[in-house]
């Protein structure tokens, strides 16, 4: 790597922001603009090109390493980590499969488990279901390149278009929401969606391959169709080192 290159910037010791933080910053313009596994300067290398301590180095490698943006080994040095995949499932009615694909990777669905159940209180809430319904629950490990990338949960209402029978189609190679149209005259018209930050438990750690505590990206979702029918109530957990989510916002009309 040149020096050069992280010398156009500078660390400004005059200002009330850390160093480390500036520093961080300084980094992540770098990683944003490198290609994946580019290697970093050394902390003896950062220490001297801007004049800092090796502990104001570590607490800026140290943030960045947690984030998912770099990764450290003995050895090999610090290497820039594969990019975070851009999601725009926020704010886009668009199947997993047909949003990775147009995004040039390769998306994989694994169900881990299809059956028609009764649903719990919360779920009937949603859905606005009677007290004898019945749910179809599916739970589908959606993985790129191999790499487990969202856990989900989907309930919907078994007796809604005879959805029960979903259960039986080819969910790991077919658009969930495809067959809906195609075979159960199911168009999704709209959802709400809230999004937080949970801490994967045994199951969310065990599929997406995080350590048990780690922090993911939770996001619930609730789609209706054209008359404002609840037709589909989700849970998702997206890992939070390979995931990032963009949002657009319009101004409402001053009066």
């Amino acid at each position: 790597m040149e020096e050069q290159i992280f010398l156009k910037k500078k660390i400004n010791k005059n200002i009330p922001i850390p160093l480390y933080y500036q520093l961080k910053e300084l980094l992540l313009e770098f990683i944003e603009n490198a290609g994946d596994n580019t290697v970093l300067p050394t902390e003896t290398a950062l220490c001297e090109l801007y004049d800092i301590s090796r502990s104001t180095v570590r607490q800026a490698m140290g943030e960045l390493t947690s984030e998912g943006y770099i990764t450290r080994k003995k050895g090999k040095g610090t290497t820039i980590l594969p990019r975070k995949i851009k999601q725009d499932f926020l704010v886009i009615l668009e199947s997993f499969n047909n949003e990775m694909q147009q995004k040039g990777l390769k998306p994989k669905t694994e169900v881990i488990s299809r059956i028609v159940t009764s649903p719990y209180s919360a779920v009937q809430k949603f859905l606005n279901l009677t007290q004898d319904a019945e749910v179809v629950q599916l739970v589908r490990l959606r993985s790129i390149d191999e790499k487990p990338l969202v856990l989900v949960t989907t309930y919907l209402p078994a007796d809604y278009h005879n959805l029960r029978n979903i259960i039986d189609e080819d969910l790991e190679h077919k658009s969930m929401y495809k067959l809906m149209e195609q075979n159960y005259n199911t168009i999704i018209i709209s959802c709400r969606r809230m999004l937080e930050i949970r801490l994967a438990g045994d199951f969310e750690a065990q599929h997406l391959k995080v350590e048990k505590g780690a922090p993911l990206q939770y996001i619930e979702t609730l789609s209706t169709d054209a008359d404002g029918q609840p037709i589909e109530f989700s849970k998702a957990f997206y890992r939070g080192d390979n995931n990032k989510f963009f949002i657009d916002t319009v101004r409402r009309s001053i009066k």
